[in-house]
């Protein structure tokens, strides 16, 4: 049961390092855009960055609990991975439909 959680731990730790580089992508498509719509892209990536903090959060609070806990806490963090990942999506077809 320990391998598992930290198997899952490390999958986790992975997709938030996945998000950095999705926020970044992100970040960068919005500093080429024109100065009237960075604004928008630096709000949306400020909204990217606090739910992947959210995730991070809870991915600590993964850490700590026990391996027997580990199967009721994965559906909380698993919809917070799940939130950023559609939030990275919005932001990407925002993008797409303002150039």
């Amino acid at each position: 049961m320990e391998n598992e959680k930290k198997s899952y731990l490390q999958k986790l730790a992975d997709k938030i390092t996945e998000f950095d580089r999705k926020i970044d992508e992100v970040k960068k498509q919005g500093s080429e855009a024109a100065s009237v719509m960075k604004e928008d892209y630096g709000k949306l990536t400020e909204e990217l960055k606090g739910k992947k903090a959210e995730a991070e959060q809870k991915l600590n609070q993964l850490k700590s609990v026990s391996s027997e806990s580990l199967d009721e806490i994965k559906k909380g963090v698993g919809q917070a991975v799940d939130d950023i990942s559609q939030a990275i999506t919005n932001v990407k077809a925002k993008l797409k439909e303002k150039k």
